[in-house]
């Protein structure tokens, strides 16, 4: 950190010398534009930069060789780096290509423009202008309380394949929301006032984004093990009751959340000691059951992940 003088320049004015280092790192030369912004009470400053310099960013992703989890990982991260075109090349396109497109299909706005046997070549179509942060967590919050109510249920009726589909349109949201914050953190405050965020709010968006898909991926494991897993009808109930109470604290959190209420967030916050005892009472009853160590398991990490939205609210939300 540096400090500067402020000089007076005229009767309305007062100037402030720039560093030349950050002028030649920004490759600004004289008569070039300044973008400042008011946050509060700090003014912002930046380099107006060429839009298309930040909207053409394009990225070839070579396959062959390459394990197909490998394959994926590094077109999701291609497309929350904010690359605008994604290609995947190589000469294992054509026997792979089924399982390439359900990568681009399961990004938003990401469409597949052209295809051959040797290359995918993937837009991405996303309008700042039209994302609501807020929107995306809500649509995330319905898929999961859903994927809930019918996890409960699964005991009389397997819904894991169907909750397993919907944990896919979770993770979809959260890849979407990690793309806008990466994009917001990287310096460019005219996306921020578009989103109507600080730099607060977008880090409160990617923590509860990242908690609620961990929701998800519970729920996605507990329905999976609770269709193998042989209790007695009398401890299935049980199990319905633990989970149903579990599934009221992630509503009760995430209202928490809406309304901002820090009150609530720390009260509901004491119900994790009453479940986490509850788990630990079933299991020392069940333990001779074949998975109920590794149901319980879950369970317990789904509280943990859910009490973790109560931290969000008082920790990363002003009173």
């Amino acid at each position: 950190m540096e400090y500067r003088k402020i000089i007076s320049f005229g009767k309305s004015s007062f100037v402030v010398s720039l560093p030349k280092t950050w002028v030649r790192q920004n490759k600004l030369h004289k008569g070039d534009l300044i973008y400042f912004d008011e946050q509060n009470n700090d003014l912002l400053l930046q380099p107006k930069k060429d839009e298309r310099e930040t909207l053409e960013k394009e990225i070839t992703i070579h396959i062959d060789g390459k394990d197909i989890r490998r394959v994926q990982r590094e077109t999701i991260a291609a497309y929350i780096q904010n690359y605008k075109t994604i290609i995947l090349q190589g000469d294992e396109v054509k026997e792979k290509a089924k399982i390439l497109q359900s990568f681009i299909q399961n990004l938003v706005a990401l469409e597949i423009l052209e295809q051959d046997s040797k290359k995918i070549v993937a837009k991405d179509f996303l309008n700042i202008n039209d994302i609501s942060l807020t929107q995306i967590i809500r649509k995330m919050d319905v898929i999961t309380k859903s994927m809930l109510k019918d996890c409960i249920n699964t005991f009389k009726e397997d819904n894991s394949d169907n909750i397993l589909l919907r944990d896919h349109d979770v993770n979809k949201f959260r890849f979407l929301i990690y793309r806008i914050t990466w994009f917001a953190t990287e310096g460019n405050s005219m996306i921020l006032k578009k989103l109507n965020a600080s730099y607060r709010d977008i880090f409160n968006y990617w923590w509860l984004a990242f908690t609620i898909e961990s929701v998800a991926d519970h729920v996605k494991r507990i329905a999976r093990l609770m269709k193998d897993t042989k209790l007695p009808l009398k401890e299935q109930k049980t199990f319905e009751g633990l989970l149903s109470s579990v599934d009221e604290l992630y509503s009760n959190l995430m209202k928490s959340y809406y309304t901002k209420n820090h009150d609530e967030a720390h009260e509901l916050l004491q119900n994790r000691f009453i479940l986490m005892s509850q788990c630990d009472e079933f299991y020392i009853k069940n333990r001779g059951i074949n998975n109920i160590g590794y149901l319980m398991h879950s369970i317990k990490s789904l509280i943990e992940d859910t009490t973790a939205i109560g931290r969000i609210v008082y920790e990363g939300i002003p009173g």
